[in-house]
């Protein structure tokens, strides 16, 4: 070595060896992953769907802030998606049971035709099984929109064809199964948490703005403290009412009430905290990382190679 330098980046000639994991890793191969800023998780009160401050708040039973007419109008687009699946999965489901009954029909037919041949012609039970399957392929061939050049109709034009198609081995070439449809769930999913989406579930929230000239935009009703990011925050649900969960722990929870309205615990709702920029804080919302079988690298590296030998076979130009 000599220099100090790393022996990664003395493998030796470019263009002899293997890609190196910093080779990989400048085209971005694998998986790719960003820090994420305090901007990309949003505040408090934050609607999910719109990423602003929520107007007419609501809340899902797992404490995430929505604007209502947001996830009002999510909902219904949802419904129209899932509606539109469902018919083309019933007219699918409509098409094979056609196909099935057709195919059962032609089958009852060529069996009666086989024990014809075979009391009447004398044609031996080989003959007779042959005849059958031969009738069953053809039923399969028509039925079979990619099966369809191997039908005695299409024998001529798919001899033309065949005569073109020089280079059968390309994707677009190939043979392709038909796709089916599963059935789709007529269930709405809460965009952030995947969980059934229902909308007698939403909560109201009423947030206790602050006194003007304060700093800040809302405060716990109890101790006039003001909210941040930083803050546990908890809704409850007979009232709507958003407080501190130090505040519920404290004042509410003990007696069971608050202004009068009874609140158990299973009334109380603990909302998504606001993002901070620290990952302590935030968990894994700082990060995001995607897996590339391809990589979307810009295919810069830094030099490597003894007295800058020749290209790599990765494709890759290295800076000096």
């Amino acid at each position: 070595m000599g220099k100090g330098q790393r022996h990664s980046k003395n493998a030796g000639t470019m263009g002899t060896e293997a890609m190196t994991y910093h080779e990989r890793r400048a085209l971005g191969y694998g998986t790719v992953r960003e820090r994420l800023g305090k901007d990309a998780v949003g505040n408090f009160d934050d609607c999910a769907l719109t990423l602003r401050p929520a107007e007419e708040p609501v809340a899902t039973p797992e404490g995430v802030v929505y604007s209502k007419e947001a996830i009002l109008e999510y909902y219904l687009h949802q419904k129209k998606v899932l509606k539109k699946k469902l018919a083309a999965w019933e007219e699918q489901q409509r098409a094979a049971e056609a196909k099935r009954s057709e195919k059962e029909a032609i089958a009852a037919e060529a069996r009666l035709l086989s024990f014809d041949r075979k009391n009447h012609m004398g044609v031996s039970d080989l003959s007779a099984q042959n005849l059958i399957s031969a009738i069953e392929q053809e039923v399969e061939a028509m039925q079979d929109t990619k099966k369809g050049a191997k039908s005695s109709n299409n024998i001529a034009s798919n001899a033309e064809r065949m005569k073109e198609m020089k280079a059968f081995w390309l994707p677009s070439k190939t043979p392709e199964a038909e796709a089916g449809l599963e059935k789709p769930s007529t269930d709405v999913l809460c965009p952030s948490t995947g969980k059934k989406l229902r909308m007698k579930e939403l909560t109201p929230l009423r947030f206790t703005k602050v006194p003007k000239g304060e700093s800040g935009r809302y405060m716990d009703p109890v101790t006039k403290d003001t909210f941040t990011n930083k803050s546990r925050l908890v809704c409850l649900k007979p009232t709507g009412d958003v407080l501190l969960e130090d505040t519920y722990n404290r004042v509410v929870r003990p007696e069971g009430q608050f202004n009068g309205v009874r609140v158990r615990e299973r009334d109380v709702v603990k909302l998504q905290k606001g993002g901070t920029g620290f990952a302590e804080h935030d968990g894994s919302k700082t990060k995001s990382e995607k897996f590339w079988h391809l990589g979307p690298g810009s295919g810069l590296a830094d030099l490597r190679g003894q007295h800058q030998g020749a290209p790599s076979k990765g494709g890759l130009t290295f800076m000096n």
